[in-house]
Formats: C-alpha cells, sequence, structure tokens
C-alpha cells in the first residue's frame, strides 16, 4: 500500500501482518503540525496567565489546546476515512470534558469577594476551542482567537486600572477576575 503510514504494518509471519495504521503518513504529520500549532498557541495564552500568578499556566494551556486538537483532528480523519459520521461530536465531548475541569478550577474564599478563578476556568474553555479551530484545519481562526485572548486577557487590565475599577471595593452580585 503506497502511501500509508510511515510504519503501516508489522508482518508477524509469512501469511499475517498486523495494520498499525489506517491513515496516510500525510495525514498524520498534518495532524501532527496541527496539535503543535493548537499548543503553541495555547502556550502563548498560558504565558499571560502565569506572568498573570494565576493557577493554570503555560503547560496546563498548551496541554488542553493540544488535547482539542488531537481529538477534532482524529475525529475529522476518522469521518473523511469511513465517509460517515458526525464532525461536531469530538468537540461536543472536548468541552463536556472541560467543563468538569473548569468548574474544578473555580472555587470561593471567605477572605475573597466572590469567587476565584473564572478567568482561568474561561482561558481553558477558550484553548480547547483554539485547539477544536486548528484540529478540524483553521490555524488563522486559532491565531486570530490567541490574539484576541491577549488583547482581552492585557488590555482589559490596562483599562481598568486607568479607570481605577480594577478591583471595585463592593463587589456583591459581581462575579470578579481570579
Amino acid at each position: 500500500m503506497i502511501g500509508r503510514s510511515l510504519i503501516d504494518s508489522v508482518q508477524v509471519s509469512d501469511s499475517f501482518d498486523i495494520r498499525l495504521s489506517i491513515f496516510t503518513a500525510a495525514e498524520q504529520v498534518g495532524l501532527v503540525l496541527k496539535v503543535g500549532i493548537a499548543s503553541v498557541l495555547g502556550g502563548i495564552i498560558g504565558w499571560e496567565r502565569d506572568r498573570a500568578g494565576k493557577s493554570a499556566g503555560i503547560r496546563t494551556h498548551m496541554i488542553v489546546a493540544a488535547a482539542a486538537a488531537l481529538a477534532v483532528g482524529l475525529g475529522e480523519l476518522a469521518i473523511n476515512l469511513t465517509n460517515s459520521g458526525d464532525p461536531t461530536r469530538m468537540m461536543h465531548a472536548v468541552f463536556t470534558g472541560l467543563g468538569f475541569i473548569g468548574a474544578g478550577m473555580i472555587w470561593t474564599s471567605k477572605n475573597a469577594n466572590g469567587p476565584l478563578g473564572l478567568t482561568s476556568a474561561a482561558t481553558i474553555l477558550l484553548v480547547a476551542g483554539l485547539g477544536a479551530a486548528v484540529g478540524l484545519g483553521a490555524p488563522t481562526v486559532g491565531v486570530a482567537v490567541c490574539i484576541l485572548a491577549l488583547a482581552t486577557l492585557r488590555g482589559v487590565r490596562v483599562l481598568e486600572i486607568k479607570m481605577q475599577t480594577h478591583r471595585p471595593t463592593d463587589t456583591s452580585g459581581v462575579i470578579g477576575d481570579n
């Protein structure tokens, strides 16, 4: 089978081969590149969160974005191979799983005015979407989302400081940043 995987099969005996891949080498390399792009973009957002001293930093954001790109990219390859299926199923699985991670990142404290960890949980969800976009073959969308996220995370903070509304004294009923 010319054009198949770099490692297509292993010959166990003269009459028996074990097939190791159903995807072409180009498909696999393409997916690895998508996962790499998603990981780098997620890492950029994680870098910003790390610089802000938040709990979810570079590694967490990189892994979430890469995992989302991998899951969605594999789903896309499988659908292309079988010519059937719903391309949104893998995205549903990714976002459902991340709902649990995000919920675990949000907590309250008696010393804090409102819940903590909301922005970090939101950026985890965002990098999953970014990874899904790249995994589906839309790296331009991933780059644009990364730029918009950085502009939001850094730019809004600068505006809050300039407007002296970074931390209002009365936060009752206000959901704040972590």
